[in-house]
């Protein structure tokens, strides 16, 4: 019988062990990917406080479109971007007094674990404030891939 129970003890122990290599197989790393600031700055009048991902040419020129940049109603045409390899995201801190140019200082990082990206956002670096509001916004171009694109952190809502 003390046979019996140390070999099923073994083999139990075999299957937990096999079952752990299984799982670190599995397991995908989330590596720092390269990125590039596509645009920011502070007089896109985006109020709510958000984040956005573009997968396409038609999602990106309607967005410019719909919010045009200057006081008297122009419409600036989009930057370009090579949707078949890129993707943007615009992160936008809604009305807020700051300095515009720390606003790239809030990224921490952009990961990408397989073909799910993660952009790690952090608090205004600068601790500065301007006597004015505006509305901040930035837009990332990084390498495209069809899974979500999560933000973490310090994520405007």
């Amino acid at each position: 019988m003390k046979g019996r129970i140390i070999a099923l003890w073994l083999v139990a122990t075999v299957f937990a062990i096999s079952a752990c290599d299984r799982e670190s197989e599995n397991t995908v790393t989330a590596e720092p990917i390269p990125y590039d600031i596509l645009t920011t700055s502070v007089h896109l009048e985006v109020d709510d406080p958000h984040t956005q991902v573009f997968r396409s040419w038609e999602q990106w020129s309607a967005f410019w479109a719909e919010h045009p940049e200057c006081d008297n109603g122009c419409v600036f045409s989009p930057p370009y971007v090579d949707f078949d390899s890129s993707l943007v995201a615009g992160i936008f801190w809604g009305e807020e007094p700051n300095i515009y140019p720390q606003i790239e200082s809030r990224i921490e990082s952009v990961l990408r674990g397989g073909e799910t990206t993660v952009i790690r956002l952090r608090e205004d670096q600068s601790h500065m404030v301007m006597p004015a509001y505006w509305h901040a916004y930035l837009f990332i171009t990084f390498d495209r891939a069809e899974g979500p694109v999560n933000f973490t952190g310090v994520v405007p809502q």
